[in-house]
């Protein structure tokens, strides 16, 4: 048995004569024919009774018709579902980011996304940027998007644009009123510092001790939103790239280039050797532009 003898049974129950279900399936009355007398060779049993030139269909072709029919149904649906996914009408997509990013971008550009595929839906994750690579790598992300690479097998990076790195001062602070701070400036300054894991921390930390500044850091932490916060309170100021800054922008903050030649990558994460879905690669395509403005 094989679909394209169902097919052309199917086809011969529903039209009535060979010839219709021939014209039905674009083939000649003869390969109809064949495929039918092959068809009752493979079940062991007689489909249909010849009298008068008509089909007479036998109790068991009935009876085999009604699952055939149930197995085409579920066919067509098959058929449906794969034209859906291939239209993006259908599909679920994760989607990890760090915490400024997946907070302040990634809902204005992940809306965009679903009002234009209201057919997808979307799963919205944040985390750090070890913990976005873990992510992507055990397949539980289709995309990443991160702010340093983190070695990592089997994933993919690829660079969405680069940033300046700015200064986060207090309002009023007293290096508020320069247009551009510079490591320098940054010695003996009360300081809140990134997280040892963040590049940007050792990066900075490089260029500080060839400046010869030495600030003092009152805190550390891994996330922006709470260097900013801290920032607010007084308690110092802080260095990070300007995608994070603008996404934690709010009265009492202060942000003013910082001249370092410090750059930061803005990356997104996929699975290596492994192609996107059709959501996934639509959805990075949505990235790139997004972000496109933003190079450096």
């Amino acid at each position: 048995m094989n679909l394209r003898q169902c097919e052309a049974f199917r086809a011969v129950m529903e039209a009535g004569t060979v010839t219709t279900a021939a014209e039905r399936l674009r083939v000649s009355q003869p390969a109809v024919s064949k495929m039918l007398a092959q068809f009752e060779r493979d079940l062991g049993f007689r489909l249909f009774l010849r009298q008068n030139r008509r089909l007479i269909p036998t109790p068991e072709a009935l009876a085999l018709y009604q699952e055939v029919r149930r197995a085409f149904m579920g066919l067509d649906y098959l058929t449906r579902f794969a034209g859906d996914l291939r239209s993006l009408r259908q599909g679920h997509l994760v989607v990890g980011a760090t915490h400024s990013i997946a907070s302040f971008y990634l809902p204005k550009i992940a809306a965009r996304f679903l009002r234009a595929h209201p057919g997808l839906s979307m799963s919205l994750q944040s985390t750090d940027s070890p913990g976005i690579a873990q992510m992507v790598a055990s397949r539980r992300a289709d995309l990443g998007i991160a702010q340093f690479r983190v070695a990592t097998e089997g994933v993919r990076y690829e660079r969405l644009c680069a940033t300046e790195t700015v200064c986060v001062l207090p309002a009023g602070h007293a290096l508020a009123r320069k247009r551009v701070i510079r490591p320098t400036d940054l010695h003996g300054e009360a300081f809140i510092a990134l997280a040892a894991v963040n590049r940007l921390r050792s990066r900075l930390a490089a260029v500080l001790e060839a400046a010869g500044a030495v600030p003092n850091i009152q805190v550390d932490t891994p996330l922006a939103s709470t260097a900013c916060q801290m920032v607010t309170e007084g308690i110092g100021l802080c260095v990070l790239d300007r995608l994070s800054a603008e996404a934690n922008r709010q009265p009492g903050l202060t942000i003013r280039p910082f001249r370092a030649g410090i750059v930061e990558d803005l990356l997104m994460l996929s699975l290596d050797q492994a192609p996107l879905s059709v959501p996934a690669a639509a959805f990075a395509a949505l990235l790139r532009q997004s972000f496109a403005r933003r190079l450096g």
